[in-house]
């Protein structure tokens, strides 16, 4: 079964996107998905690539457009009061509510939805504690977000990005199907539908190889 990589961070509004487009984008086909949290702003600096959002008339087109995106799904679109936001407690928050470091989708998907549905403060306390409290609750055993272990697990997935080619999120990366192969990286939403097709491919490869 193909195995997929999506690289994100909570303070892009294309990561919120495309998380929730993933589904229907694979739908039909076999896959296992693994969400990977970084830091992009650590990424960008590893790349020496500016901040999209540091030039105003960018800013303004990248919410433009992936608000647009958003409607195109259906999806809330309600940027948090403040951008850009430290992400890194929200990402630390993703790794701590798995004792293996590896979050689920329902996780993930509680904290985007936080974030981006209904224009709240991501940089208040107060907002980040009621998540947490809400979202512990349905989980069967979670770690504290301070713990140092987490802060490794958040630097050692910026390192394992940019040994897959990641330079930018959100990115999928569909890792080989045999060891020493080259993973297929997909930046972006616009990269979704080639997701699609390189993940159809091997599954009609699989198909014919079983015939």
């Amino acid at each position: 079964m193909p195995v997929i990589h999506f690289y994100f961070d909570f303070v892009s509004p294309y990561a919120y996107v495309a998380f929730h487009a993933l589904p229907r984008t694979l739908f039909g086909l076999p896959y296992q998905m693994v969400y990977r949290p970084l830091v992009l702003g650590a990424l960008l600096k590893a790349h020496g690539t500016p901040v999209p959002v540091s030039l105003p008339p960018k800013r303004e087109w990248l919410f433009r457009h992936a608000g647009w995106l958003a409607r195109e799904q259906g999806l809330e679109f309600a940027p948090p009061a403040s951008h850009p936001f430290s992400s890194i407690p929200w990402l630390r928050m993703a790794l701590a509510a798995s004792p293996q470091g590896q979050p689920g989708r329902h996780v993930c998907e509680t904290l985007f939805d936080a974030i981006w549905q209904g224009g709240r403060d991501a940089d208040d306390p107060a907002l980040r504690d009621q998540v947490w409290q809400e979202l512990v609750r349905d989980l069967p055993a979670v770690r504290d977000p301070a713990d140092s272990e987490v802060k490794q697990e958040l630097f050692a997935l910026g390192e394992a990005a940019i040994a897959h080619g990641v330079f930018g999120v959100p990115t999928c990366v569909l890792l080989p199907e045999e060891e020493g192969g080259t993973p297929e990286v997909f930046w972006g939403v616009e990269g979704l539908p080639m997701l699609r097709e390189a993940v159809l491919a091997r599954a009609t490869t699989a198909e014919g190889t079983d015939a």
